[in-house]
């Protein structure tokens, strides 16, 4: 006769939790999902249960059913500290950064002095634009924390993007010191003081978009009026390469695919390439890239076996710098007339200039200049606004070029 006592089950049952929980912490993600789905059958109302599987859903990136398990392991232990913070992280994970906000002060309600939670709220202000309360957050994490680097670099961060050139300068020197092998802060410094650099580093490049690629989009048409690839496209309407159609192109710095969706039509076969892959997966969703490459601009230029006959680049040198390397490489891999479409932040003065931004502007003799010396031909240049910023539209130029033809 089988022993279905009550104290074998309940052995049975830790033995259960015991391997979950072991398959739970080597990894084995999956087979600790199915193994607590199991014994959520028979303790439907554990919170431990609900919160570790939260905590695997989590890890496997599927967000919604992590909000979904952290909901219930607080719903049937309220207030437990560790499920709050699990939850708020989902919250925010799946865009709610309201209720990820309201979580999170309801930790601080019992917690005043929880660093983590004061950061991560932090993060949620600065990313609705609520610069103020996002200021004070990262201040409070530093008065507990002074050595908490990411609090600091943010607000550095948030003092550049209002222009408080002063404190930006001030905080970046605090995570520089701290952090002296950082090359974005570096990087960011430099154009705050004036010094000129040829290019950014590859690391402040792809760690500036692979963090903000999930709002990188909505941020900067919906907040920044950015519609910069239909502008380039008309202005490739109207200039005398109209109408053409071209077999391969390449989208250099396709970023979350805008530019893809409006040039796609023209291409035969469009392809992308961006060092951030968090950019990449949010371009894949617009399926308008025949291949996505997961590179610099310049590295894969001169390492592809491609060819193309159309190249393109909305708003994308401004994270370049000195160009004489790209249009060299793009031509020598270029089709016969190849057409090169691309926008510039404008600059008044000559050459090419790192501005307080962070940013790369550069002035239209400078772009003739360096077309000329690698064999392409301008067909056109129009005036832009690019984009707002602190509500006053930054002035750019559209650029249309095309190989020109080799001498008989």
């Amino acid at each position: 006769m089988a022993d279905n006592s009550p104290n074998l089950h309940a052995d049975v049952l830790r033995r259960a939790i015991t391997s979950a929980c072991a398959a739970q912490t080597e990894g084995r993600l999956e087979e600790a999902k199915q193994q607590y789905l199991l014994l959520l059958e028979s303790l439907p109302h554990s919170s431990f249960l609900r919160y570790n599987i939260g905590l695997v859903y989590f890890d496997l990136g599927d967000f919604v059913l992590a909000l979904d398990a952290f909901s219930l392991a607080n719903f049937h232990k309220p207030g437990d500290e560790d499920t709050l913070f699990n939850l708020a992280l989902c919250q925010k994970k799946t865009g709610d950064r309201p209720a990820a906000i309201a979580t999170y002060r309801r930790i601080l309600t019992t917690a005043p002095d929880h660093a983590d939670c004061l950061y991560n709220l932090g993060g949620c202000y600065r990313d609705l634009y609520e610069d103020e309360q996002a200021i004070a957050c990262y201040q409070r994490v530093l008065t507990l924390k002074p050595a908490y680097v990411p609090a600091a670099n943010n607000l550095a961060y948030l003092h550049h993007r209002a222009g408080e050139t002063d404190q930006a300068i001030l905080y970046y020197t605090q995570v520089l010191e701290q952090r002296p092998e950082d090359e974005s802060v570096r990087y960011l410094l430099s154009a705050l003081l004036g010094i000129p650099l040829d290019h950014p580093p590859d690391s402040y490049v792809c760690g500036f978009f692979d963090t903000y690629a999930e709002d990188f989009e909505h941020n900067l048409v919906e907040e920044l009026g950015y519609d910069n690839p239909q502008q380039l496209y008309a202005c490739l309407c109207h200039s005398s390469a109209q109408g053409a159609a071209c077999a391969h192109g390449l989208d250099l710095g396709c970023g979350t695919g805008l530019s893809g969706l409006s040039f796609k039509g023209m291409v035969a076969v469009l392809d992308g390439v961006d060092l951030s892959r968090n950019m990449l997966a949010q371009a894949a969703q617009k399926g308008c890239y025949a291949q996505m490459h997961p590179d610099s601009i310049i590295h894969h230029l001169e390492s592809t076996l491609e060819t193309y006959d159309f190249y393109l680049a909305t708003d994308v040198f401004i994270y370049v710098g000195e160009l004489l390397a790209i249009f060299t490489a793009a031509q020598a891999i270029a089709r016969p007339e190849a057409l090169f479409c691309f926008s510039t932040e404008h600059l008044d003065t000559e050459g090419f200039q790192l501005l307080p931004t962070g940013r790369f502007a550069y002035a239209p003799e400078y772009i003739r200049r360096i077309a000329a010396a690698t064999g392409w031909v301008v067909l056109a240049q129009e005036p832009a606004r690019l984009r707002k910023e602190r509500e006053t539209w930054i002035t750019g130029d559209l650029w249309i070029l095309r190989l020109a033809k080799l001498e008989a």
